[in-house]
């Protein structure tokens, strides 16, 4: 049974993903903080408890390593959003979005190269569509996931030789719980963004997890350092 390792793959989005990987015969392992709501899931899912904001430290993935035998697959999915201006960006809140969604990131991947070079493997990466343009009053988040793209092709190119292959996907407006519920409050900024949207519409978490699960399977094995957007067209500038 193939592995996969998904950070944040408790809720949200990364529950979405867990259970796509579950669906096509893995076995996964949960990183987080909390059990979130795993108990939704359905197939053989393991959590393990992990402060991700503590970067320094991805032992986690050595212990799992250990468990399982191989680990077929890293998604990158744990991140956090801020929505402020540049200029009203404390340094302590600069410092949580970078250790999240850049260092810790940055040192799974690293670990994971370490302990996959033998076997091979795959990386998927968490960015957004953030990572590819702009967005407003959104300066540290842009900021952290361009870097999640960087850091992605700076990987497919050094862990090629060793048969691990590293891309980001870049989830756009994607119908969430959280999504409607900021949205609910301003209808009109809604129906701006999905006049943006070619087909009209929001993604659905199965949409960006489907994505995800392509990029780490072997179907995807000649495809290393892309930034895939999984958008609806959002970012093509319609």
């Amino acid at each position: 049974m193939k592995t996969a390792v998904i950070t944040g793959g408790n809720k949200g989005l990364g529950l979405a993903q867990s259970q796509t990987f579950l669906d096509n015969g893995y076995k996964v392992f949960i990183v987080a903080r909390t059990e979130g709501d795993i108990n939704t899931l359905s197939g053989p899912v393991s959590f393990v408890q992990h402060d991700l904001a503590r970067w320094q430290d991805a032992s986690y993935l050595r212990q799992i390593h250990a468990q399982s035998g191989n680990l077929d697959a890293l998604v990158n999915n744990a991140g956090v959003h801020l929505k402020k201006p540049a200029w009203e960006v404390a340094p302590d809140e600069l410092e949580t979005v970078l250790n999240l969604n850049v260092k810790a990131l940055f040192s799974a991947s690293s670990e994971y190269v370490q302990l996959q070079q033998e076997a091979g493997g795959a990386i998927v990466n968490i960015s957004s569509m953030g990572g590819l343009m702009a967005l407003p009053s959104s300066a540290a988040y842009v900021t952290a996931k361009t870097a999640v793209i960087g850091i992605t092709r700076s990987l497919a190119v050094d862990a090629a030789k060793f048969d691990i292959r590293c891309n980001a996907v870049c989830p756009g407006f994607i119908d969430t719980e959280m999504t409607r519920a900021i949205l609910a409050k301003d209808p009109a900024r809604r129906e701006k963004i999905e006049g943006r949207i070619p087909g009209g519409k929001f993604g659905k978490p199965e949409n960006v997890a489907d994505a995800v699960f392509f990029l780490a399977s072997d179907s995807a094995k000649h495809i290393n350092g892309v930034a895939l957007p999984v958008d609806g067209g959002f970012s093509i500038g319609f």
